[in-house]
């Protein structure tokens, strides 16, 4: 994908975080030689105007904002960071499930 984009002349990409689903694409587009500028950026400070909404226009109001540099992106910790992150969520999910009951 990122050997596509860099043949095609792209030099940044925009994207919306959007549950978990960002994460694969977001991980794919950051090599670690970094050739294209990927901004992550928080679904709620770029909606657009109200009405008939699609990814299609979506994307093309990413683009638009990208251009004129009015865009922010989201924070990304560093991975030793992420993963400490994940491990306390799955820890403080698993914590608030009630004990299975057993039968005897």
């Amino acid at each position: 994908m990122v050997a596509w984009l860099v043949a095609e002349g792209v030099t940044h990409v925009s994207m919306e975080a959007t549950g978990v689903y960002w994460r694969p694409v977001f991980h794919a587009l950051v090599p670690g030689q970094r050739p294209l500028e990927v901004l992550l950026v928080n679904a709620r400070h770029v909606k657009n105007v109200p009405g008939r909404k699609s990814d299609a226009l979506d994307a093309a109001w990413l683009a638009k904002l990208d251009r004129v540099w009015l865009l922010r992106g989201s924070f990304i910790p560093p991975r030793e960071i992420a993963v400490i992150r994940e491990l306390t969520r799955y820890r403080r999910s698993s914590s608030r499930r009630a004990p299975a009951s057993c039968s005897a």
